[in-house]
């Protein structure tokens, strides 16, 4: 796999001839980049117009005959990229062989279906932000439960934003139009960012709520400590009284 630039949940949606061109080194057809645009100057769902709304429906409706191919490849070149990502699947992979419940399964294969069905369900929340960024939110959040017990970190999602960026802006079914490409951009710029705030938040309340329960058994031993030495103060002083 060629070597990808960090990417840096700073993809804009703007027409790559304007002020704000991020125009992506080494390739004509790839997706835009900056090095300094923050948070604010991301885009929103709500910024799109109706224009690119629906370049993303049709766009989409022509490119999922192909996404599991598309998804794979990404996430394979995730497991190029972070050692990590592979170490996971393969515990999956390992678990699943056990056990038949998809639900609860976390395999490749399982993550190939489930991001195709995803993106159905996401493109249909458009016209609803709130329920969109929630959707996004959810699904980093959940796997805010990698972070302990398999180093799952917030670069893999930037990781992922970088080949996912890379994969899809450059399908010939995306770059056929300029506002399927500005759409696509700015919806994967979206997604991993709110991808890597829920996952950040949940990790956030995960420590909160850690260092609140370390408190509270601090307390309790404190006070079974404080016990105890009573106790043993009241044996003391009861030994040192006089036989009458």
């Amino acid at each position: 796999m060629k070597r990808l630039a960090k990417y840096d949940r700073s993809y804009s949606m703007q027409d790559s001839n304007g002020p704000n061109s991020l125009a992506r080194r080494g390739t004509q057809r790839g997706c835009s980049r900056s090095k300094s645009t923050r948070r604010g100057n991301l885009g929103t769902i709500a910024s799109l117009t109706f224009s690119q709304k629906q370049a993303l429906t049709i766009s989409w409706r022509l490119l999922k005959p192909q996404a599991s191919a598309c998804f794979r490849k990404i996430f394979l070149e995730l497991e190029i990229a972070s050692p990590k990502v592979k170490q996971i699947f393969y515990k999956a992979a390992l678990v699943d062989a056990f056990n038949k419940d998809e639900d609860n399964s976390a395999t490749m294969e399982v993550h190939i279906k489930l991001t195709t069905k995803f993106f159905d369900e996401l493109l249909a929340t458009l016209d609803d932000e709130t329920e969109f960024v929630n959707k996004i939110r959810g699904i980093g959040s959940a796997h805010a439960i990698l972070a302990k017990g398999s180093n799952f970190s917030s670069d893999i999602w930037e990781r992922l934003g970088e080949i996912a960026m890379e994969r899809v802006c450059s399908h010939e079914v995306v770059t056929k139009t300029r506002e399927a490409s500005r759409a696509w951009r700015t919806l994967i710029a979206i997604l991993i960012d709110e991808l890597r705030g829920g996952f950040e938040g949940e990790l956030r309340q995960h420590r909160k709520s850690s260092s609140t329960d370390q408190i509270e058994m601090g307390k309790v031993e404190d006070e079974e400590e404080l016990h105890a030495k009573l106790q043993q103060l009241r044996m003391d002083y009861n030994q040192t009284l006089p036989y009458t």
